[in-house]
């Protein structure tokens, strides 16, 4: 002991070790609480790097974390000007060297040791002088990091501060051990809370899925379908309208097959070019749109809206998947238009669509087919009705020559001439009728003669437009040779005859058959008449079968028989009603794949 010390200094000193050990033990105090109070690891490291820069009396602290792969220290939490991530391989450096040794460093000087890298000190400017570090364990002994501080401000580190910071890492350890798992458990539970509300909201997805299969089951009509599916999918989005286009067989443009919300009645009467509008760029280009400003995109249609009485703020569109032709469906303006389609709203939509375009697809074969079931069973109950009628025809037109040789010549001769008529009628009609209702498709293709073929054809509407004042013209353009099947096309052309001789009426008029060639040498055939024309309202589906034109007596056959033997020739029929005249117009084209389909030469199809 220095005799100059006087009590008074030794109590001071004395006094100064011990508030110094008060210290160390509010140290661990204050971090034993923080197992307590906190589980966020950027907090909990500032508070332990904090508590221990300060008992260990040090200029910096620093903690290193093992990384996963256990080849890689990475400093978490820096004190000092600058704070930013350090990464130290495992084995250099003095803390690389603590964590694979396992073993504490007590360094006076770190720059007299050459297991110090003084990189760091040259990019901050900081100068390291002693230096103490030592191995974080976990419970199990394990290493998973460095504890490091520099530059004691008294003098240098001791046994008893190696021994002190030895227990705060110990602790710190612990601290870390706990976080690690507490950050694992949110994580794992924000994983179920996200599984969570997936897994509703494909509940919902499957509950919407399930009406809209219910409604399919349900539905007898296509439209009745397409709207019950509207309705469902609005509900399910939470839009305030919506509206499924198809394109039209004939015409190629998009119409408004459905719609619910808004102005469904105004909307049903659109028709828009595909192409036309958000709705029809996507049911052209079959990508889906979600467009929440609306009146900013460029291919939204102000007529199109005007037109409808709805102008929309949001839109969501989506195609159909169709195997004929294009589709879309449309939702628009999500709670009222207060906020944005997500791509959740994408997705159910998506999903959505896949099904209606099933659905289109399933009711259109379910149409397709009871009309091929009508026409058969027509054609089974004609087919028998027909052959019965044989034998009283052949009775009638026996009977009707007997009556003319009766007494009564007059009444006689009238009632020849009407039973004959009656029987000619009702041949050409069982011949037609039995061909198109048993759905035959077999073609004689031939070499045909055109100038035989069409004034024969000629003759035979003379005499049978014989006191009705119709007059009948043909303009033999083309006089050579033509591919068809012959008494196919007669039985066509004359079914048009007789529709243009219903059409001109008691009045009379001229009936013109007019034979050339198109661009690619197919044979082309106008058929036209001077008659009031085809009511409007009836000629997009003309050539449907069971489509009259307000004909008291007729079956709506007819032009169906001439569409269907055109189109088995591998051509197409075309209306035109303009200038006071209805012409039909048949192209036949002349290809080697127009051959024989069937049945023997000299066989008539019918």
């Amino acid at each position: 002991m220095d005799p100059a010390t006087t009590p008074g200094d030794r109590i001071a000193d004395l006094e100064d070790a011990l508030e110094r050990e008060r210290e160390k033990v509010h140290a661990l105090q204050d971090i034993g609480a923080a197992l307590g109070s906190t589980l966020d690891p950027s907090e909990l490291l500032t508070l332990v790097l904090e508590r221990v820069s300060r008992v260990m009396d040090a200029e910096r602290s620093t903690l290193y974390l093992l990384n996963d792969a256990g080849d890689e220290l990475r400093a978490e939490v820096a004190q000092g000007e600058h704070i930013e991530p350090i990464r130290l391989p495992v084995g250099e450096g003095l803390a690389g060297t603590v964590a694979e040794s396992g073993r504490s460093l007590n360094i006076k000087d770190a720059y007299k040791d050459p297991r110090f890298d003084g990189a760091w000190d040259k990019r901050t400017g900081f100068r390291t002088r002693s230096t103490l570090c030592v191995p974080l364990k976990n419970q199990y002994g394990r290493i998973i990091g460095v504890v490091q501080v520099l530059n004691k401000r008294s003098g240098y580190f001791s046994q008893e501060d190696e021994s002190l910071l030895a227990a705060l890492g110990a602790q710190a350890a612990v601290l870390i051990e706990n976080s690690k798992l507490f950050q694992s458990v949110v994580t794992k539970n924000m994983a179920l809370v996200q599984a969570q509300e997936e897994l509703e909201a494909k509940v919902r997805e499957l509950d919407v899925l399930f009406e809209i299969a219910q409604v399919a089951a349900g539905a007898t009509e296509l439209d009745e379908l397409l709207e019950g599916v509207l309705a469902r999918t609005m509900r399910a989005v939470g839009a305030e309208a919506a509206s499924i286009l198809l394109t039209d067989d004939e015409t190629g443009e998009l119409r408004f097959r459905a719609a619910v919300g808004g102005e469904p009645e105004a909307v049903r009467r659109v028709r828009i070019a595909l192409g036309q509008g958000i709705c029809g760029w996507v049911a052209q280009h079959g990508v889906s749109q979600v467009v929440n400003r609306v009146q900013a995109d460029d291919r939204h249609s102000m007529r199109l809206a005007e037109s409808i009485g709805y102008n929309p703020k949001s839109v969501l569109c989506v195609p159909l998947s169709l195997p004929h032709g294009a589709g879309a469906m449309e939702l628009l303006n999500k709670a009222h238009g207060s906020q944005n389609f997500t791509e959740d709203d994408l997705k159910l939509a998506t999903v959505i669509a896949g099904h209606v375009s099933t659905a289109i697809a399933d009711a259109r074969r379910r149409e397709h087919e009871a009309r091929r079931e009508r026409l058969s069973s027509i054609g089974q109950f004609l087919s028998s009705v027909l052959h019965d009628l044989k034998t009283p025809l052949t009775v009638i037109s026996g009977y009707s020559r007997l009556l003319a040789e009766e007494q009564d010549s007059e009444k006689r001769a009238a009632y020849t001439e009407t039973v004959l008529r009656q029987v000619h009628l009702m041949t050409a009609m069982t011949r037609e009728t039995l061909a198109f209702a048993r759905g035959e498709r077999k073609l004689w293709v031939r070499k045909v003669y055109l100038y035989k073929f069409f004034e024969e054809l000629q003759e035979q509407l003379v005499r049978d437009y014989e006191g009705r004042g119709i007059a009948v013209e043909l303009r033999l353009n083309d006089r050579g040779t033509a591919r068809f099947d012959e008494e196919k096309l007669r039985r066509a052309i004359i079914n048009l005859a007789r529709n243009a001789a219903e059409a001109l009426g008691e009045g009379g008029g001229t009936f013109t058959m007019e034979v050339s060639r198109d661009a690619e040498g197919g044979l082309l055939l106008r058929f036209s008449d001077d008659g009031p024309g085809v009511p409007e309202s009836v000629r997009e589906r003309l050539f449907e079968a069971f489509t009259t034109a307000g004909k008291a007596q007729g079956t709506g056959l007819g032009l169906a028989i001439v569409r269907s033997i055109v189109e088995e020739h591998g051509g197409h029929v075309r209306l035109d009603v303009s200038d006071g005249r209805t012409t039909f117009e048949l192209q036949i084209p002349q290809t080697e794949e127009v051959d024989n389909q069937g049945g023997e030469p000299g066989q008539s199809a019918a």
